[in-house]
């Protein structure tokens, strides 16, 4: 059985929760729970973690290669964000943190099939209370027939 080269290398990509990133003459680990979101600027991509961000000089699609794509999903042609660290979306822009991130138009489904979503209305959880309350109230309150 011939096990090809490409294949070995996705397994050891699928098994690593981290990433090397070189500083100067040093490689730091950058583990990937660490990543906020990946911004691209011209030649250099920005990766921002919780503590500190990087720069290096590759191309926003290299990156998006290399990350995980269950955690992470790509949103704009500059911006690839972290699904474990964003607050909240809607059709224009992810948040994560006090950032607000861009959604073009193209990556909204992407996004939107990325993540599992509910269809809730904002009132649905009051009218759930209320259904709650009345259930209390009347399982306190036992009423005979000859009472009304």
């Amino acid at each position: 059985m011939e096990i090809s080269l490409c294949h070995c290398l996705f397994k050891l990509y699928a098994m690593q929760e981290f990433l090397f990133f070189r500083v100067e003459k040093a490689y730091i680990k950058l583990k990937f729970a660490d990543i906020l979101y990946v911004q691209a600027e011209k030649k250099y991509v920005n990766l921002v973690a919780i503590n500190k961000c990087y720069t290096t000089l590759c191309s926003i699609g290299h990156i998006e290669k290399i990350l995980p794509a269950d955690i992470f999903c790509k949103v704009h042609r500059s911006y690839i964000v972290s699904l474990e660290h964003t607050i909240k979306f809607d059709n224009d822009f992810v948040y994560i943190g006090s950032k607000k991130i861009p959604i073009s138009e193209q990556y909204r489904s992407v996004l939107k099939n990325s993540v599992i979503t509910l269809n809730c209305e904002a009132n649905s959880c009051q009218a759930a209370d209320n259904f709650i309350l009345q259930q209390d109230f009347l399982s306190k309150n036992s009423f005979r027939k000859n009472d009304w």
